[in-house]
């Protein structure tokens, strides 16, 4: 069932290692059988294309000597419309660097309009690729650029796949930050991006994955990191004229709000360990995480690792590890300044 997210899960374990100061030993490397450049090859082999002549050329920079340049079929190949990068193997083409340039075609023939990319998976694998030291030269970013063009609609949000998909601030957020990291934001139309924000303001100050809907500490965070990230952040929140001049108080005061021990994501629901870095991180955007008692997070985060590992979303090892909980809390200790590399009580 995680398939689709095989590069989700990867980009949890890579950032949390690195929080961790792993990358940063050669020995550990060596130690755990770790090779940065297979993890790296990897992820580009679920990169798509938008054209089949801009597939080749990379082909060819991979030393791909028996490709000829057939300019016949264009954006019928690698990503049927779409480039980016998809979530696992299962899906669709996986470049294979041994294969004819008509072996690969044959192949990938029979499923072409299902290889597509992903924005959320587009992130990912950007950002795991820059934590492995990878430079992005290899990354086909017109393509991408192009499939942000495509994924936003009308409204300002962004769908995550060209056949159409869900679309609400997840989304916009991937294509914010997708654009801040290839220095090109020609793919967002940033005021559309903007509406679509403000539309998603709940009545307390918070923001909801879609407009009408309750705040939600997720989308919270994708909202005001998608601000900074257009450097609209306080433009909008202190726009007296469309959101009234408090609303930077109460979006502050919503999440401070959130924080028991631990952060809830939501009014009256259960603490839970991801919240720490979703609030806790916007806090951090807005220069008020000092407002928030750290020492008591810090120490609902550390109760939540148990006997096998990692940490789960819940206190006193009530409830399975996982990868996801794992990154996001150690992302939380590493914003609070708690030195997660020397400290003792994260095992």
């Amino acid at each position: 069932h995680l398939d689709t997210n095989r590069l989700t899960l990867l980009h949890f374990a890579v950032h949390s290692l690195d929080i961790l100061g792993f990358f940063d030993n050669d020995s550990n490397l060596e130690y755990y059988g770790v090779n940065k450049q297979y993890i790296i090859d990897w992820i580009y082999s679920l990169q798509t294309y938008h054209s089949k002549n801009r597939a080749l050329r990379i082909e060819k920079s991979r030393n791909r000597n028996d490709v000829e340049n057939n300019e016949s079929s264009d954006s019928q190949y690698h990503g049927h419309g779409c480039g980016g990068f998809k979530g696992g193997t299962f899906l669709g083409f996986t470049q294979n660097i041994n294969m004819t340039e008509s072996e690969s075609f044959h192949q990938y023939e029979g499923f072409k309009h299902y290889d597509q990319g992903h924005i959320a998976m587009t992130y990912t694998a950007l950002c795991t690729l820059i934590a492995l030291g990878d430079n992005l030269e290899k990354v086909d970013k017109p393509s991408i650029i192009q499939a942000l063009k495509t994924l936003q609609l009308q409204d300002g949000s962004f769908q995550s796949t060209y056949p159409g998909s869900e679309n609400d601030m997840r989304f916009l957020y991937c294509a914010c930050a997708i654009s801040f990291i290839l220095n090109d934001w020609s793919g967002v139309d940033a005021d559309k991006a903007v509406e679509y924000i403000r539309a998603c303001r709940s009545f307390d100050g918070a923001f909801a994955l879609i407009p009408g809907q309750e705040g939600h500490g997720g989308s919270t965070f994708c909202a005001v990191a998608s601000l900074v990230l257009m450097d609209r952040i306080d433009s909008e929140l202190n726009n007296g004229d469309v959101c009234g001049s408090s609303w930077r108080d109460e979006l502050i005061q919503w999440c401070v709000s959130r924080q028991v021990e631990g952060m809830q994501g939501r009014p009256n629901k259960s603490e839970d360990t991801c919240y720490s870095y979703w609030i806790g991180g916007t806090l951090h955007l807005l220069g008020c995480d000092h407002l928030l008692d750290k020492e008591a997070l810090d120490q609902f985060i550390l109760s939540c690792q148990t006997d096998m590992g990692g940490f789960s979303k819940l206190k006193n090892g009530s409830i399975y590890p996982d990868l996801l909980h794992s990154f996001y809390s150690l992302a939380w200790l590493s914003l609070s300044n708690s030195n997660v590399d020397d400290d003792t009580s994260i095992s």
